[in-house]
């Protein structure tokens, strides 16, 4: 309960309204094609109804992992990781111009918050390299506002190759690798699963920590990587696939 409070406090009811209605638009959208999926497999032959039960049975896993989803991006988002120093790892966010945009300035100031929190001081590892549309790297525009923030650039470590997330973590893997104190990967909430499983791919031991983001954003962004992290797991939708055919047979 305590989490729900904090979660809608954060998300501040009144002015996210629209946010709300995308959410339900997108989780009513999925129902509909399970109820759909299965008025559909009730009513053809045994074979011929294998793809719709496999569609309701996929679609049913989807609402369910989705709900879990949102939950632990919730979590994710109001629990601070229970460490006295680290080395913050934030993800880097596309630019336009050589200043941070608001949805990097946020991941910016959730790892600040964070690292004024230690009781020793926090090592930052910045981590975006430079798109053909973007005048400089991320990480030097991150860099850049950290040192205006107070950070000494002797803190700041600046990886400004990687072009996404799975590079992200490929190329920030050396310097994570310097200092010995725990791992945590700050970026958007809608982000962070994701990256925490890229992470695991790399072999990084890493907690996170959800930095909110802009609310127009932020309905299309949770759908967009809820599927990312679903494509994770190949292997595991492939054998429940299979299953649900062979019980089908």
């Amino acid at each position: 309960m305590v989490l729900v409070i904090q979660f809608f406090r954060q998300l501040r009811l009144s002015q996210h309204l629209p946010f709300l209605i995308s959410l339900l638009y997108y989780g009513l959208s999925v129902v509909a094609l399970v109820i759909g999926s299965m008025i559909i497999a009730s009513l053809m032959p045994t074979i011929l109804s294998i793809p719709f039960t496999l569609l309701l049975s996929l679609g049913l896993v989807f609402i369910l992992s989705w709900i879990h989803y949102l939950y632990m991006t919730a979590l994710f988002l109001v629990t601070p990781p229970p460490y006295d120093n680290a080395t913050l790892l934030i993800l880097g966010a596309g630019i336009y111009t050589e200043d941070v945009t608001p949805m990097l300035k946020q991941r910016l100031d959730r790892a600040l918050q964070f690292a004024r929190s230690c009781q020793t001081s926090s090592y930052f590892v910045v981590s975006g390299g430079q798109g053909p549309d973007e005048p400089i790297s991320e990480a030097l525009a991150m860099k850049r506002y950290l040192i205006s923030q107070g950070i000494p650039s002797s803190h700041i470590l600046m990886e400004d190759q990687s072009t996404n997330t799975y590079t992200n973590m490929q190329y920030s893997k050396r310097y994570i690798k310097l200092y010995p104190n725990p791992v945590v990967i700050i970026t958007s909430e809608f982000h962070l699963l994701r990256a925490l499983r890229l992470a695991q791919r790399h072999r990084i031991q890493t907690s996170g920590y959800g930095a909110p983001s802009p609310i127009q954003f932020r309905a299309k962004s949770l759908i967009h990587d809820y599927c990312g992290l679903l494509f994770q797991y190949p292997m595991t939708w492939l054998i429940f696939s299979i299953i649900i055919i062979i019980l089908q047979l």
